[in-house]
């Protein structure tokens, strides 16, 4: 997924502020701390042993936070896949039928690996 960091809050943990197509983000920053605001390519990665699966609470695909939680809504292909938009979050979430689905989870267990494409 394309974002916009904003800003590093150095921490620890390194905090990343960043903007989405889907909104406004909070996550751990797996770059480097001398990054500088712009635009990045990043892939989602989620501690699954921290996240509450519960229904969309909405239509269509979003990103915001909760306090100190992260929200991401998406569809969930029922097996391994939740789509965000051009975005994939791999998950293991066994016997859950495919559809509408919200993940929330504390900011620190979300992590954003930047890459070049």
């Amino acid at each position: 997924m394309r974002i916009h960091l904003d800003r590093l809050d150095p921490g620890p943990p390194v905090l990343a502020e960043v903007r989405t197509p889907y909104g406004p983000a909070v996550a751990r920053w797996r770059g480097e701390l001398a990054d500088r605001p712009g635009h990045y390519q990043v892939e989602w990665t989620i501690d699954e042993d921290h996240v509450a699966v519960r229904p969309a609470s909405g239509p269509g695909h979003e990103i915001r936070c909760e306090g100190q939680l992260l929200v991401l809504r998406g569809e969930f292909d029922g097996e391994a896949e939740l789509r965000i938009g051009d975005a994939i979050v791999l998950l293991d979430l066994p016997a859950r039928p495919p559809g509408p689905l919200e993940l929330a989870v504390p900011r620190e267990h979300v992590e954003l690996y930047p890459y070049s494409a």
